[in-house]
């Protein structure tokens, strides 16, 4: 009976989303933190400073992302210096966009087996770093990223 209550109180404690999020992509809630809000899809898990969800994670932090630290040479086998047949080349994409009404960089990795996205503010300073199993996912990683809105 105590655990009913206790998972009925956290249900309750879910705040919608007020800002857009994409068509189709069900029930968002917010994420609040020191300084900043941002939504993410209803079904996600709230773990400290993770959204967790099945394929995937994203994390944040008020400081820098971490560095990528993938290598474009694809996978290779142990004992092996050659690229492995069929293996793709790390493909990333970069650009600029206002996001809560800061400016900010987002960038997606391909061709790394899992998908990594990151979105970083130099100010205020915030970052978000996910990782995703697939293409849906990233664009639902993005979404999540253009939610971000700052505290006064």
């Amino acid at each position: 009976m105590l655990a009913l209550l206790l998972i009925a109180q956290l249900a309750a404690t879910d705040v919608p989303c007020t800002v857009p999020v994409p068509a189709e992509t069900g029930e968002w809630k917010q994420v609040s933190d020191a300084s900043v809000t941002f939504c993410v899809p209803s079904t996600w898990r709230i773990r400290g400073t993770r959204a967790i969800y099945s394929g995937g994670n994203i994390q944040w932090q008020h400081n820098a992302p971490p560095v990528q630290t993938r290598s474009s040479s694809g996978p290779t086998s142990i004992g092996s210096s050659s690229r492995s047949a069929g293996a793709s080349a790390v493909r990333t994409e970069s650009f600029p966009e206002v996001i809560g009404g800061a400016q900010a960089e987002i960038s997606w990795q391909t061709g790394v087996g899992r998908l990594q996205s990151r979105v970083s503010w130099r100010q205020p300073l915030f970052s978000m770093v996910g990782e995703a199993a697939g293409e849906s996912q990233l664009q639902i990683q993005l979404a999540v990223y253009r939610t971000v809105r700052f505290k006064e």
